[in-house]
């Protein structure tokens, strides 16, 4: 059985919030995230490592301008933390990591890497544009009942 870190879940929630807004820095982003990488909550984790290729780290930077991640990327960021915020089980298969691949990446500047859409393609059974959630059927009951917006839930 997989396993749900709402502690986890809810930092990595509040980060994102955060830094798609622009209140925080892409340093700052990854300041109070870097140890999420390795929580015990897969979705965390599985996230973690596909939206460090998002956003650039080589520089300071706010999450406007140039910067800006992509509205490809922003959409699938508000979608995460819809999840997030769910009590939901990550379903998905993890990828197994390319280091070849990632190297050549980083080596021809191939930015952003998309390993999510790649990991979603190996999950036949997932609805892929519904990722991270596994069912239309569960991001539609999350968009119906938003725990940010409610007045009943304290996560």
């Amino acid at each position: 059985m997989k396993k749900m870190n709402r502690k986890d879940r809810n930092l990595l929630a509040e980060n994102l919030r955060h830094y798609v807004s622009g209140q925080i820095t892409n340093f700052e982003f990854i300041d109070n995230t870097g140890l999420l990488d390795s929580s015990e909550d897969e979705s965390v984790r599985e996230f973690c490592k596909d939206f460090w290729n998002a956003y650039s780290d080589l520089k300071e930077h706010l999450n406007v301008g140039k910067h800006k991640i992509t509205s490809e990327n922003e959409i699938v960021v508000k979608r995460f933390i819809l999840f997030l915020k769910s009590e939901l089980e990550y379903e998905w298969k993890s990828e197994q990591r390319n280091f070849i691949k990632e190297i050549y990446n980083l080596l021809t500047l191939n930015f952003p890497v998309n390993k999510t859409k790649n990991a979603i393609e190996k999950n036949k059974l997932g609805e892929k544009e519904f990722w991270p959630f596994f069912k239309e059927e569960d991001y539609k009951n999350e968009i119906l009942n938003p725990k940010y917006l409610s007045k009943n839930v304290c996560h």
